[in-house]
């Protein structure tokens, strides 16, 4: 798995930030077989903390947004949201293949 961040307008320390990312970004590892990338943007606007999340993989594309006061708590959405997207997916193929 690849992963990327990059903080704008954060005063946060970058590698606590960085390991909860890998964490956190670790649970969508068992929806994807073979590579994984995973581009985080998160900034800070108007008294929020705003996360994107991009995963792609095996020619998908999926993609989360959170909007929190709490740092953390928008990772945590943001990979939820993206999360519900695979499993959707993941059920989509299922459906299909009866």
């Amino acid at each position: 798995m690849q992963m990327e961040f990059v903080l704008k307008h954060t005063h946060s320390n970058g590698a606590e930030i960085k390991a909860f990312l890998e964490e956190k970004t670790g649970k969508l590892k068992k929806y994807f077989e073979g590579r994984l990338h995973a581009k985080w943007t998160i900034s800070y606007e108007n008294d929020e903390h705003v996360s994107h999340l991009l995963v792609t993989g095996n020619n998908i594309e999926y993609f989360g947004e959170a909007k929190q006061h709490n740092l953390f708590s928008s990772i945590e959405e943001a990979v939820d949201h993206v999360e519900r997207q695979v499993q959707r997916h993941k059920e989509i193929l299922k459906d299909h293949h009866k």
